[in-house]
This record gives structure tokens, sequence and C-alpha cells, in this order.
């Protein structure tokens, strides 16, 4: 009987544990997509006049897009995540 018991409580701290991961894992998505959300969509609506024009053609074209788009989604789950340790330090 005891044994049951025991089962019971580990398979509820599992529940419990995927629980507050699976809200850990939203929060952060959900917070990174609002990040997302604040940057321009075309690399090139982050030059500056201060940066020559050869440099500003970097910015053009797909491949262009692809790595903005990585960089500022790989930037901005990170500040999430820091966000996160922030909101909900760790106990021990």
């Amino acid at each position: 009987m005891n044994a049951f018991r025991a089962y019971d409580r580990i398979e509820e701290r599992r529940w419990v544990e995927q629980q507050l991961t699976e809200e850990k894992e939203k929060w952060i998505d959900d917070r990174a997509n609002e990040l997302i959300a604040m940057f321009p969509t075309d690399p090139l609506a982050m030059r500056s006049m201060f940066i020559s024009k050869e440099a500003c053609m970097a910015l053009i074209g797909s491949e262009a897009q692809e790595i903005y788009n990585d960089y500022i989604s790989r930037i901005c789950y990170a500040r999430a995540e820091e966000e996160w340790q922030r909101r909900a330090p760790c106990p021990f």
C-alpha cells in the first residue's frame, strides 16, 4: 500500500514539473515573440547614416534576410530566458 502512495507522489511530482516546464516554455516563447515584433522585418531598416553605402549593400538579399531573422530570433530568445530567470529565480 505504501508503495502505491509513493508511486502516486512520484507521478504527481512529475506531472507538476511537466506543467512548470510547459509554462516556462510558453512564457519564453510569448516574450520572445513580443521582442521580435519590436524589430523591423527588413535588415535595411536597421541601416544608419554612419554606415557606408557598401556596407549597407551587404544587408540586401535573401541570405541576408535569413541571417538577420536568425540573429533577431536568437537575441530575443536569449533575452526572454534571462527575463524568466530574473522573474523566477532558482530556489536552490
